[in-house]
């Protein structure tokens, strides 16, 4: 079974262009990477859609909004065709993130796990979470 794990991007970047879990100045997002138990992990950019963790990006100043998580959509969906399930660590992303998510995993016939709150809340429940869903027969 492929698993993609993912999480949101997050507003405060460095100034040069690095793969993306190290664009962000994000505890959020290293946490969801150091968890990821190997998987591939994407983040969902306001920028540029959902994109790979080692994909090198530049900074970029962009805030997701409704707008803009409809205007995603299509393309994380066919992002996500080679996937059998996603897991979204939420933990204290914007709801314009969630939203993009679930519609896209809707578009794309894809089921969406999602787990975290405030900032860091339940990352460590991520390793279980992608145990229990790898050894699951059923989703």
């Amino acid at each position: 079974m492929r698993i993609l794990v993912s999480t949101a991007c997050g507003a405060k970047k460095h100034h040069s262009p690095l793969p993306a879990y190290r664009l962000y100045k994000s505890s959020r997002i290293r946490a969801v990477y150091n968890r990821r138990n190997g998987l591939d992990m994407c983040i969902l950019s306001a920028e540029y859609g959902l994109v790979d963790a080692q994909r090198i990006i530049k900074p970029y100043e962009r805030v997701m909004d409704d707008k803009r998580a409809e205007e995603l959509v299509s393309g994380v969906a066919q992002k996500l065709q080679t996937y059998d399930c996603v897991i979204f660590f939420k933990g204290g992303a914007r709801k314009h993130y969630l939203s993009c998510i679930q519609a896209a995993c809707d578009k794309a016939g894809k089921p969406l796990v999602t787990l975290g709150y405030a900032n860091m809340g339940g990352i460590n429940d991520l390793p279980k979470v992608i145990n229990s869903i790898s050894k699951s027969k059923h989703l």
